[in-house]
């Protein structure tokens, strides 16, 4: 059995604030035009950044480090 606590939609909170950190970095990226990496996260925490910069055709994600926790790096492309 496969039980999930969620306290006070901690969950939702969290992904809505990643999604908003993904943006943020992601215009920040475009802008200076040089890739900007995020403070380490877990593997759910990354997955978030990578799908909410997925469609974003002006930019590129990629997970750096070792261990369990890594940072992302958006990247923005040359066009």
């Amino acid at each position: 059995m496969h039980v999930v606590v969620d306290s006070e939609n901690y969950r939702k909170r969290r992904e809505e604030s990643l999604t908003q950190l993904a943006l943020k970095i992601g215009d920040k990226a475009k802008r200076i035009k040089k890739p900007v990496a995020t403070n380490p996260l877990n593997p759910h925490d990354r997955r978030i950044i990578h799908l909410t910069l997925k469609e974003d055709d002006a930019l590129d994600t990629k997970s750096r480090g070792d261990g369990l926790l890594k940072k992302v790096l958006v990247i923005p492309r040359d066009r």
